[in-house]
């Protein structure tokens, strides 16, 4: 039997706009080539090239607050919203189109099931002679504010189809992972104290030229934690530059000089 539904990928929210702006600056940072710069004609979607493993990336104009929402495209919406319902999530809303559906997972992130459709492959990466550094996009967080990560494992692992690579990753109870293929960016869940969110990370084999580059590009660092540095996009968003991960092998790094 073909999977009836899966992870299609992540699109990033961005209150207000313009769009343009808000691309150019994705599209910069995650190396990611912007291939529709208006999807529709209505200033409201940009799409980026498929990241590692063809996972789509795109763009949003919204009015709520900045964020990162995941897609899971299905084979049949209604089959896939039910199955969803019956795990926890509930509906919000779905336009008038009825291309889409709006759920809210027991963990409070806001999600889309979407229409099927075939997989592009990720977007080559160019190389370059003698680099400076290199980077990537290496994993999506789902941030979670529960006292214990166990529901919220359960949920995602069950709605992605994902198993359970780890329910504690480092034996204090933060951070959860789902398994992912060695090209496909890592799924994290982290018990976080602030509202519930997704953010991304960005790999690196030199994170103060990494972190200066992102800089270059409008970010600004907000906070050094252990072994990595937390930035905020011009879009308003947070998120990661952490250092390589060598258990991604299959994930290629943009050269950046």
């Amino acid at each position: 039997m073909s999977q009836r539904s899966r992870l299609a990928g992540f699109i990033i929210d961005c209150q207000g706009g313009p769009l343009a702006a808000a691309a150019r600056f994705w599209s910069g940072a995650l190396g990611l080539s912007i291939v529709e710069p208006d999807e529709g004609g209505d200033g409201k979607y940009a799409v980026l090239a498929p990241a590692a493993a063809g996972l789509h990336l795109e763009v949003q104009v919204v009015e709520h607050p900045s964020r990162l929402h995941l897609d899971i495209e299905a084979r049949d919406i209604e089959a896939e919203v039910a199955r969803l319902i019956a795990l926890g999530a509930v509906e919000i809303t779905r336009p008038v189109h009825h291309r889409w559906v709006v759920l809210q997972a027991p963990t409070d992130h806001r999600f889309c099931v979407i229409a099927w459709r075939e997989r592009e492959a990720a977007a080559p990466v160019v190389a370059t002679p003698n680099p400076k550094h290199r980077s990537a996009l290496i994993t999506f967080v789902l941030d979670c504010q529960v006292e214990n990560l166990d529901r919220a494992v359960d949920f995602w692992s069950a709605a992605l189809h994902r198993p359970v690579a780890s329910r504690d990753q480092d034996g204090d109870g933060k951070y959860a992972e789902l398994v992912t293929a060695p090209d496909e960016p890592f799924l994290l869940l982290q018990k976080v104290e602030h509202d519930p969110r997704v953010h991304l990370d960005i790999e690196t084999d030199n994170l103060d030229a990494e972190v200066a580059r992102l800089e270059a590009l409008g970010a600004q660092r907000l906070k050094f934690v252990k072994r990595w540095w937390v930035l905020q996009a011009p879009t308003g968003h947070r998120f990661c530059v952490v250092r390589q991960q060598p258990a991604k092998a299959g994930i290629a790094l943009n050269a950046w000089l």
